[in-house]
């Protein structure tokens, strides 16, 4: 089977669309609190400061899957205003993200989501 544009042309397996598309994705509300939209997500923990796991709906068939994370910062010109996020570990069930930013002294410290975050996960599913 194969997917072609609307004139016809440009065919693509459907084996490509299915393997290159995201088996799951989320917002994250500020703080970590709620997902505000999402697509193979049943929950979200809180896990202490900075600190999330994410649950999902349908189980990835291993551990070895890509998963990214991005924040969005309203970003200021204190000495504090460098932030990072993180995947701290994957199961076929959850994945565990954190996020910290690094203080004047450039060490790293934990934070909670400020204004929102978001995800996507790249893999196979069980």
């Amino acid at each position: 089977n194969t997917l072609k544009d609307a004139s016809g042309n440009n065919s693509v397996a459907m084996s490509t669309v299915a393997e290159g598309t995201a088996k799951a994705w989320a917002e994250i509300a500020a703080g970590g609190a709620s997902l505000p939209d999402s697509f193979n997500f049943s929950s979200i923990d809180d896990d202490g400061t900075g600190e999330y796991g994410l649950n999902f709906t349908n189980a990835m068939s291993s551990a070895n899957y890509s998963a990214n994370i991005t924040i969005t910062f309203n970003h200021t010109s204190n000495a504090s205003s460098i932030r990072t996020s993180y995947v701290e570990a994957k199961t076929t069930s959850s994945v565990e993200i954190d996020t910290a930013y690094a203080n004047v002294n450039a060490v790293y410290l934990s934070y909670d989501i400020e204004t929102n975050a978001s995800t996507a996960i790249h893999g196979d599913l069980a």
